[in-house]
């Protein structure tokens, strides 16, 4: 009995120990459930950084580093109390930037950016679990973070000092300042960390790879920094602290990094590439409002066109904007790829943002936000980066290597050229660029120029490295230390101009280029090396389904230009010579890049080499231009026709006839006169060919009176009205095709119109024409800046015939579809005899008939034409 006593004693001691245990347990799940518990875990896995405090009429100091370039300035902007939080508010702030030396003001300039709050999972009590910012009061609200990057002024005098203000008498910012220098930091165990950085940058800076580049770059790239600057003075009298908690938590709206991207340019545009259908809201707002007390300034109307995959374009008109405050317009964009373009066509500078659907983003992947499809997010431009080099009076000038192994495809350059700092104003002048080519001993083997057009870009822009003064670089001479103290620094991003493009054959003997401008102008020069596979675009801009448009300066998978850089580019790059062209994606009509000429001289009837078999055609003709030319007309039996019959032709009056079946055959015609009958004869073929006795001149009316059934006949005279016939010699081409020598007179281009009939109006996808230029090596001229080059060997496609069908002579029932194929030699050919060979594909085993001529150009003046004003950059293929 005692044992079991004891047995019973244990577990009951057992079972109260196990429920303390749980009670415990569950005591400290509710604890770590409870709303404090909850802000203690927010406070322990956010960031903690101590800002300075920056009250409106006040102003702080940092002395910069001497060696420094770069300013990235991180603000909050402080909300009154008592605002309560809304997801769709948002706030604009702005901030002052002094630099100051010992002896001036080196640079002084406002910045503006918009923001909001970014909170979610709110609680009982008010506390929000998730903030991208926060304090330790609740009741003490500040925005999500915010930052401007300032490129420091050089050279620079020593012991300048930096004094930011707020931009309004309203608000209280915090600052964080930090500056990017070039000073020697150890890397130890970070090496690989820092090079891993480094070859990051190299990709966006440069062209070549991160191991081809020089020991001392390498690691200069590698030790670039950004440190934190403290204010100057004391704590608690010069300057306040606060401490921030930050986090990586936004509510899904893609933000800009840098306010300037925000900015939409007096003259200005963006485009934003998406895919409807879908909704998107503009927002918009005025960049001059009263931050001082002074009278606000309307801007001005802004423009939204949104362009779609066929050519069609709808158009937005937004009125001018009459405050600060963001205004909203909601856009409906139909099915497929758009390209929506905003213009601000005003004189002042706007803010702009543009909201939908994630999912309707057209961007590549990198850019593409993680949220889901549905949520709404801020659409941004596509920007490429294109590295240039700009020469001008102040400026070394651009010198180019050239490799001695090079090829004939080799020798092909590209030179792309843009004003720097236009503004669309009639009294700026042209940049004049000088190119030279020079053999292996130094020796000038030729020299050209050409105009750099005025016409500002809007979707272009160049990222320049600040100057004093407001000079430009490569302006003019290199500014003295003491004149260097005074001015402003010039605005980021500059307008450039649209380019003005130029093709050069080299000689064989060229081993350098040097390239020079009369005024500030960024160049970017390339190289021709072809590809297998042709030019191919890349994710998500694809020419798939597009018609009457294409896609401008989208990335490529595979391309034939490749950029080169100077000789010279450490000397260019010290002196400030060196840029980045940033241009956005979008979409464009087709054929803004070729400006026509209209031909010139007599048309020029080509015949093909050989004796392939011939054959004439009747073809219709219209129009007062075509009149007075030898005509036929066509007679139908019982259906009289005016004709004119003139004295001066040398020939007689002659019937060409066809008789379908035999059972007419043994039938009498007659040929009737103005009611006279003039001749009579008996069919005695199904083809056959009649004379008829002189005929009075004048116009008469002629009838053909026969009682032979599908009889008919042309008469080689002219009718008084409406369609004729005129007579044309075609040459039969089979498969292995044919080939048409052309003899170029000058140096202007001349175009072979290739006229292919066949038996059916509708081509197919398959039926083309290959076209070959004198076996694919043409000869060419050198050192000649050109607007375009003739490809040596291209396949087009064979065109649906949109003509009135012409008639084989002797059969006039049959029905031939002429379709057109227009082959261009321009001014990169040589003058002299060249050989154009057409060969069809996918026609089928029947034979084509063919016909070739010719327009003759005018001989150029030797300057380059702007060929592509648009901006539009081809892909060239030889």
């Amino acid at each position: 009995m005692k044992t079991k006593a004891r047995a019973l004693l244990a577990l009951a001691g057992l079972a109260i120990a196990l429920a303390l245990i749980y009670a415990a347990s569950a005591g400290v799940v509710r604890s770590a459930d409870s709303a404090a518990a909850l802000r203690d875990d927010k406070f322990a896995r956010a960031e903690r950084l101590v800002f300075y405090r920056l009250k409106p009429g006040e102003e702080m100091r940092f002395k910069v580093p001497e060696d420094a370039e770069e300013l990235r300035v991180v603000t909050h902007l402080v909300l009154p109390d008592g605002t309560t939080y809304a997801p769709e508010r948002q706030y604009q702030y702005g901030l002052k930037v002094l630099l100051r030396a010992p002896n001036g003001v080196l640079m002084e300039r406002p910045l503006f950016t918009r923001t909001r709050q970014s909170k979610d999972q709110p609680q009982e009590d008010g506390t929000f679990l998730q903030e991208s910012a926060f304090t330790t009061d609740p009741n003490h609200q500040v925005t999500d973070e915010r930052e401007f990057l300032v490129r420091l002024p050089l050279p620079r005098p020593e012991h300048t000092v930096m004094y930011l203000r707020p931009a309004g008498v309203h608000g209280t910012l915090l600052v964080r300042m930090y500056v990017r220098t070039q000073r020697q930091l150890p890397l130890l165990s970070s090496e690989r960390a820092a090079e891993e950085r480094a070859e990051k940058r190299v990709e966006r800076t440069t062209f070549l790879p991160f191991e081809k580049l020089s020991a001392e770059t390498r690691h200069r790239l590698a030790r670039e920094k950004w440190e934190r600057l403290s204010a100057e003075g004391e704590a608690g009298t010069d300057y306040f602290i606060e401490p921030v908690y930050r986090t990586p938590f936004r509510l899904p709206l893609v933000e800009v990094a840098e306010s300037a991207q925000e900015r939409l340019g007096a003259g200005g545009a963006v485009a934003l590439n998406v895919t409807g259908p879908t909704q998107a809201v503009l927002w918009l707002w005025s960049t001059t409002p009263d931050t001082e007390g002074g009278t606000l300034t309307p801007a001005g109307p802004v423009t939204v066109r949104a362009l779609g995959p066929t050519g069609a374009e709808r158009t937005w008109e937004v009125p001018a904007l009459g405050n600060g405050a963001p205004v909203s317009h909601v856009l409906d964009v139909p099915e497929g790829h758009h390209t929506l373009s905003i213009h601000n066509t005003g004189t002042e500078d706007l803010r702009y943002t543009v909201e939908g659907p994630a999912g309707a983003w057209l961007a590549p992947p990198e850019l593409r936000p993680t949220a889901k499809p549905d949520t709404r997010i801020a659409w941004l431009p596509d920007l490429r980066r294109t590295e240039a080099f700009v020469t001008g009076p102040g400026c070394a000038t651009l010198d180019v290597e050239l490799d001695p192994a090079m090829d004939s495809a080799g020798r092909l350059l590209r030179l792309d050229a843009r004003r720097l700092g236009v503004t669309g104003a009639d009294d700026e002048k042209p940049s004049d660029v000088l190119f030279t080519v020079l053999d292996a001993r130094g020796k000038v083997l030729g020299q050209t120029r050409m105009e750099v057009t005025t016409q500002p870009a809007a979707f272009e822009s160049a990222d320049l490295p600040l100057l004093p003064g407001q000079r430009l670089p490569c302006a003019q001479a290199q500014a003295s230390a003491a004149d260097a103290g005074t001015g402003e620094v010039t605005d980021r991003p500059t307008p450039v101009s649209v380019p003005t493009s130029a093709r050069v054959f080299l000689p064989a003997g060229a081993r350098r280029v040097r390239v020079q401008a009369a005024r500030p102008t960024a160049v970017f020069l390339s190289t021709f090396l072809p590809t297998a596979g042709g030019v191919a675009g890349m994710e998500p801009y694809l020419t798939d389904g597009l018609q009457g448009v294409r896609w401008r300066n989208a990335p490529l998978e595979r391309r034939s230009w490749h950029p080169m850089r100077p000789a010279n580019v450490t000397e260019l790059t010290r002196r400030g010579a060196r840029l980045e062209l940033m241009s956005q994606v979008r979409l464009e009509p087709e054929g803004l890049e070729t400006v026509s000429s209209t031909p010139s001289g007599d048309t020029v009837v080509l015949k093909p080499s050989g004796s392939p078999d011939t054959l004439e055609v009747l073809e219709p003709v219209q129009g007062a231009a075509d009149a007075a030319r030898p005509l036929a007309t066509l007679l139908t039996p019982g259906q009289p026709v005016r004709a004119r019959f003139d004295a001066r032709s040398p020939t007689r009056p002659e019937l060409r006839l066809s008789l379908e079946g035999t059972e007419g055959l043994g039938s009498e015609v007659e040929v009737v006169l103005d009611g006279e009958p003039v001749h009579r004869w008996t069919l005695r073929s199904t083809r056959s060919r009649e004379l008829l006795p002189p005929l009075p001149p004048g116009e008469h009316e002629v009838l053909l009176r026969t009682d032979a059934a599908g009889l008919t006949a042309t008469l080689n005279r002219p009718p008084v009205a409406g369609s004729g016939l005129r007579s044309r010699t075609v040459y039969r081409m089979g498969s292995e095709g044919l080939s048409v020598p052309v003899r170029k007179p000058g140096a202007g281009a001349v175009t072979v119109n290739i006229i292919i009939y066949a038996r059916e109006a509708e081509s197919s996808a398959q039926q083309r024409v290959s076209v070959t230029l004198d076996n694919g090596q043409p000869n060419r001229r050198s050192g000649v800046l050109l607007p375009r080059i003739t490809r040596a060997s291209r396949v087009l496609p064979l065109p649906s015939s949109t003509r009135t069908p012409a008639t084989p002579a002797g059969r006039p029932q049959a029905r031939w579809y002429a379709r057109t194929v227009s082959v261009t030699l321009g001014e990169d050919l040589a003058p002299g005899l060249h050989h154009v060979r057409v060969v069809p594909q996918g026609m089928g085993d029947s034979p084509l008939w063919v016909r070739f001529f010719m327009f003759g150009h005018q001989d150029g003046d030797g300057t380059t034409r702007e060929w592509n004003r648009s901006g539009w950059e081809l892909e060239d293929t030889l």
